[in-house]
């Protein structure tokens, strides 16, 4: 009998054992899904650059809206206190409830146990390497959907966020007509706005491999 519950035990620790570290797999595959509805405006490593949003490395208990090299909205702006886990979690709940009069478009994440997930994840892959090993995320596969050349990148950073990439290069524009459609998205649609030069680099890319002589998604 002693044989049996030793041999019983021995197979629950060899179960649990094998189970956690899959568990973890499983929710840092979930969480690295729902950050690419967040990739297209962040990135994380450190001397990333910044997006649509600023870069996200070193965010956990840094003041809120401090990177000096990042053009912040008003509504952030005004905000104090710093990005503890608690105020994390509301911009994530809603980030226009969250800092009143913000042109961020994402809809936020409802599902308080997604949320935690992401958080959770988030820490890891924004601290330095001394406080832990962040885990590198896989490229998203929608951005094999353009074609390569000069511009690809920025011009899915600057789309994707809100948008189908199929739906976007649909469109069929000439240069102009790109920067026009990225002007009413700003004053129109709420969008946060572009830098000229930015705007330009994605106008250019989108004119070149979808424009007026190629209107529709291959």
């Amino acid at each position: 009998m002693l044989k049996f519950f030793a041999k019983a035990a021995a197979v629950c620790l060899l179960s649990l054992t094998s189970y956690v570290p899959t568990a973890i797999a499983q929710d840092d595959a979930k969480a690295e899904r729902l950050f690419r509805r967040c990739a297209a405006c962040h990135t994380l490593t450190e001397g990333g650059p910044n997006r649509v949003g600023p870069n996200l490395f070193g965010v956990f208990e840094r003041d809120i809206a401090s990177r000096d090299d990042f053009r912040y909205s008003d509504a952030l702006l005004a905000l104090e206190g710093r990005w503890t886990d608690e105020n994390i979690d509301q911009y994530l709940l809603s980030p226009r409830t969250f800092a009143r009069g913000t042109r961020m478009a994402f809809a936020g994440i409802r599902n308080t146990e997604d949320r935690q997930l992401l958080i959770d994840w988030l820490k890891r892959q924004t601290m330095s390497s001394s406080e832990t090993e962040a885990v590198p995320m896989a490229p998203d596969p929608d951005l094999a959907l353009l074609p390569e050349g000069p511009g690809k990148q920025e011009t899915f950073d600057g789309c994707a966020s809100c948008h189908s990439i199929k739906l976007v290069v649909q469109q069929g524009l000439d240069k102009d007509g790109w920067l026009e459609t990225i002007e009413w998205m700003v004053d129109e649609q709420g969008m946060d706005p572009i830098e000229d030069d930015l705007a330009d680099i994605i106008a250019d890319y989108l004119s070149t491999h979808f424009g007026l002589d190629r209107p529709n998604f291959p």
